[in-house]
């Protein structure tokens, strides 16, 4: 099974640079002939406050040359994660657009479980809805391998990192995914958020950051902890080995979102989902 991964799309009719990415991106894809894509999530520019472009990118994927699977991240949603009020309605207007917010695709000897990040630690009703359903169905019989892919990381690469707010999955949640049903099959985890590309083994579990397609930041507005890179990954499971390759096509074009005038038109949103 072969495997695209995309994220931090940020499509938006605002932002024309990042939706020629996005078709730079379908392009390479459609070479690929891959059999499944999974967006990591911030599909939109800013969703949150911008509810159209929530709709806007579900046309964007409707072109895409394989079958899609999406998870939310803050971005589409809103910071969540404990960090400021779930918004249920944007929930709700994100799955009537691009799906369930978590699934489970059986590929053997691997399970692929993709969940909503931005509903960790948010205490609501939505999170202990989630958790149950990863009690119920995440490991099932015979699995002995799961790949989890969510829009944050799950574990902080270093202690300055581990210190900093609204970058990874809260601690208790990733104490519970790392040791609650999980445990024994977690080989890979798989994230976006960062805009930076990263690929590190933290006991004995493989964690990729994917990169955006559409942009990074640049170091003085965010500190560098990965590769700053735009790009899309190739996940090939062979048996019970999954061999990733990172893609930099042509047709995706670095862009610096501090030299883009995307960035002026943040201060003026219409109104959002009520």
């Amino acid at each position: 099974m072969l495997i695209a991964l995309v994220a931090d799309s940020h499509l938006s009719p605002r932002a024309p640079e990042f939706v020629e990415n996005w078709h730079g991106a379908a392009r390479a894809v459609a070479e690929a002939e891959v059999d499944l894509t999974i967006h990591l999530g911030d599909i939109t520019l800013d969703g949150q406050r911008w509810p159209d472009e929530l709709s806007f990118a579900a046309r964007c994927i409707a072109g895409w040359p394989s079958p899609m699977r999406c998870i939310p991240g803050n971005h589409d949603l809103g910071t969540g994660s404990g960090e400021a009020p779930f918004e249920r309605a944007l929930w709700q207007r994100y799955r009537e657009l691009f799906g369930p917010d978590r699934w489970i695709i059986a590929a053997d000897p691997w399970h692929l479980i993709g969940i909503n990040a931005q509903l960790l630690g948010t205490g609501s009703v939505e999170e202990q809805e989630q958790w149950q359903w990863l009690e119920d169905h995440a490991v099932q019989p015979g699995c002995r391998r799961v790949a989890l892919f969510l829009h944050r990381p799950l574990v902080p690469p270093d202690a300055t990192e581990a210190a900093r707010s609204g970058r990874y999955v809260p601690a208790a949640a990733r104490e519970r995914l790392l040791t609650g049903p999980l445990r024994h099959a977690l080989q890979l985890v798989v994230s976006g958020h960062t805009h930076q590309f990263l690929d590190r083994v933290d006991d004995g579990r493989r964690h990729v950051w994917m990169p955006s397609t559409a942009f990074v930041l640049p170091d003085d507005l965010q500190a560098r902890v990965g590769e700053k890179i735009v790009g899309f990954g190739l996940i090939r499971l062979d048996g019970p080995v999954a061999h990733f390759d990172l893609r930099r096509p042509d047709g995706i074009a670095r862009h610096d979102i501090s030299r883009l005038p995307v960035r002026l038109v943040f201060e003026k949103p219409p109104v959002s989902l009520a």
